[in-house]
């Protein structure tokens, strides 16, 4: 182990290393990537155990829903520099017009609390914003690993554009 690094850097790292570059080995591991609908189809695609070795050496490991997942919504990144994927789900084309992700179908993305359950939503919801997909690599990494209620919660925030409710010193959660 060389070191506990977070799953962000290690994944935006992978990326660089296997998916975004234009070589022929890259563009065949993303189309890999974007035909699967399964864990187990993900699981067939050797980049995955890339990323599962770039995880293990720092103190990770990701069981199987969480790379396929990963690797999944990765294959359809342009760019790992951009806003946070929420953001861009809620982001209108202009001023008052609707957003990019309808209210609905954030709302059943949102719901999807299993990694295995989100490959395909998730993936029709990136659909929608096009091809030239870009997005917090680091951000989106960590978020799609731990899944949790605070991770959607904070996309909810995201995807409306508000501030996040936090609590006051002292005050529990319950």
């Amino acid at each position: 182990m060389t070191g506990n690094k977070k799953i962000g850097e290690i994944v935006t790292k992978w990326h660089r290393k296997f998916l975004s570059s234009e070589t022929g080995a890259a563009r065949t591991a993303r189309a890999r990537l974007r035909r699967c609908s399964s864990p187990v189809e993900v699981l067939a695609v050797a980049e995955t155990f890339e990323l599962n070795a770039f995880l293990r050496e720092h103190g990770h490991h990701p069981n199987a829903g969480q790379l396929a997942l990963l690797t999944t919504t990765f294959s359809r990144l342009n760019s790992i520099d951009g806003e946070k994927l929420a953001s861009a789900f809620g982001a209108r084309s202009a001023k008052d017009g609707p957003r990019k992700l309808s209210e609905l179908r954030f709302q059943s993305l949102i719901r999807v609390k299993s990694r295995r359950m989100l490959i395909t939503p998730l993936r029709r919801s990136m659909a929608v914003l096009g091809s030239d997909l870009s997005c917090n690599g680091w951000r989106l990494a960590e978020d799609l690993y731990y899944w949790t209620d605070d991770v959607r919660s904070a996309w909810c925030f995201q995807y409306f554009g508000a501030e996040f409710a936090t609590t006051n010193k002292g005050e529990s959660n319950k």
